[in-house]
């Protein structure tokens, strides 16, 4: 007796392909291309705004981070060490920026967080063409959300 047009083997049909849109890879790949947009438009806007930008950087960066570990904890389980260290090595950058960036601009010092981020420029990926969206409401509030989170970790 032969199974139904389309169904697998004994009658179980077929697994396709899992893809996750979600994956940290990409994830890293569009923080990345915000933070470039980000450091595009530093200058730009009043201090408060300049100020957002910032703290949308530290939150990236943070982002980023948390990307960096998750994926190097999935990797430390299959006992990948060596291409664990390799990546660790790789990212360090973004939890140093993050805290270069951070520290001088929850301490007021705009001027010496702004210098800060411009030195990330140079560990970004080349600009992909730029694909035509709002950007601005990535970084509207960002302060205020830095610092709750800041407050929050020196609580807990």
């Amino acid at each position: 007796m032969r199974p139904e047009t389309g169904s697998g083997y004994n009658g179980v049909p077929p697994m396709s392909r899992i893809i996750r849109p979600d994956s940290p890879a990409r994830m890293r790949a569009s923080i990345l291309e915000s933070v470039r947009v980000t450091l595009a438009a530093l200058d730009l806007g009043t201090h408060v705004e300049q100020r957002d930008r910032l703290a949308f950087l530290v939150l990236a960066l943070r982002q980023l981070q948390a990307s960096v570990e998750q994926t190097a904890e999935a990797w430390e389980r299959r006992s990948y060490w060596v291409k664990v260290e390799q990546f660790r090595r790789a990212w360090s950058w973004v939890g140093q920026g993050a805290q270069a960036v951070g520290d001088p601009l929850l301490r007021g010092d705009a001027g010496l967080a702004q210098k800060a981020a411009r030195a990330l420029e140079v560990r970004l990926p080349p600009a992909r063409p730029a694909r035509a969206r709002e950007l601005a409401a990535l970084w509207t509030g960002a302060y205020a959300r830095l610092a709750e989170q800041t407050e929050l970790g020196r609580k807990g």
